[in-house]
């Protein structure tokens, strides 16, 4: 099999690519993650305040009665409650990494930045 000789420069602008567009990659996978995990979250408040209002708009006696409207409500509430926290934390848990990572992915382009110049005044007073 036959070896590939390649150059410092290029070497080192492989790295640059990989190590900035690594760093991007991952802030955009966890931050469509995050958008869908957004999407998640508004659909079951929304749900969560429909049914909130039809518990809160039922005639108290509607409750005692086994199998009633109001009774179906309430149980919705009550899933979706715990459906909108849950859906809150994973949409938190996925934004955090997604700015986390485009922060990260710009400051690994500044440095690449810093490092490529640096390495080219180094190769200038070489020549």
């Amino acid at each position: 099999m036959k070896k590939l000789n390649l150059s410092k420069k290029t070497k080192r602008s492989l790295a640059y690519v990989g190590i900035v567009g690594g760093c991007a990659v991952l802030a955009l996978t966890f931050f469509v993650i995050s958008q869908y995990e957004k999407a998640k979250y508004n659909a079951s408040v929304q749900i969560q305040l429909t049914a909130k209002r039809y518990v809160e708009k039922a005639d108290p006696e509607m409750f005692e009665i086994e199998g009633s409207e109001a009774n179906w409500w309430k149980d919705i509430y009550a899933d979706f409650t715990l459906e909108t926290q849950k859906n809150s934390n994973a949409y938190v848990g996925t934004a955090i990494p997604a700015y986390s990572f485009s922060t990260l992915t710009l400051v690994a382009f500044g440095l690449v930045l810093k490092h490529a110049d640096k390495t080219k005044e180094k190769e200038e007073k070489e020549v």
